[in-house]
């Protein structure tokens, strides 16, 4: 627990050495994040939870805090990061993070690392879209392993104004000695209270369904 005060009190330390503003005023957006999944086959367990809030500058990501935890709060992660958007154009967007995340709760072994996470986005036509995130975990202490995630790789499109659908790929070798593979199936509804998008994924033993829920709310 100490070292998540460390980490918080660190943020809230860097929120305040920002970039000088600009002679516009920048547009702010709050991210608000939320996922969760449930095995599929019997007993039917919650496989994972996440809670993640962002706030946009600009081109400048802070502060970003999030939580996660593989169900009922027995292991959890509690991360926080900031970045910018390096690339953005019409058809290509690249946002970069630099995430530090803290492992806790009661069957917790005190892992510590950095994840370098990427977005990249690629709209090639009108109505078909591409995202990739894949990322490091570089470890900060013994109990941490080194890993790469794909968090998701998808291809979808727009049959609709407000609906998506496709497929993509997610996997990686981080706990698990092996690379782990875990494609999947996605539909998106758009709506004016944020998107949210359901997975039909493969795992380990047997498949999950997932919903992945984002607004993005402008300030005014």
């Amino acid at each position: 627990m100490r070292s998540i005060h460390r980490a918080v009190l660190f943020a809230l330390l860097v929120s305040q050495i920002r970039p000088a503003p600009a002679a516009a005023q920048q547009p702010v957006a709050d991210i608000f994040i939320l996922r969760s999944a449930e095995q599929l086959q019997s007993p039917h367990v919650v496989t994972y939870r996440v809670f993640e809030w962002t706030e946009t500058r600009g081109r400048w990501i802070f502060p970003d805090f999030g939580y996660y935890d593989s169900g009922y709060g027995k292991d959890q992660i509690w991360f926080t990061g900031a970045g910018m958007d390096l690339i953005h154009t019409p058809r290509f967007d690249w946002s970069q993070e630099i995430y530090f995340s803290q492992e806790a709760g009661p069957q917790s072994t005190n892992k510590r690392s950095l994840w370098l996470w990427p977005v990249i986005d690629a709209q090639w036509s009108p109505r078909l879209h591409a995202q990739i995130a894949a990322y490091p975990v570089i470890p900060l202490d013994a109990a941490e392993h080194k890993g790469v995630d794909v968090d998701r790789a998808k291809l979808e499109w727009s049959f609709h104004s407000h609906w998506l659908a496709g497929a993509g790929y997610s996997g990686g070798k981080c706990d698990n000695p092996t690379w782990q593979n875990e494609p999947f199936l996605t539909v998106t509804r758009k709506t004016h209270g944020g998107n949210f998008e359901f997975w039909l994924q493969r795992i380990h033993g047997g498949a999950q369904a997932q919903v992945r829920y984002i607004l993005v709310k402008d300030r005014e």
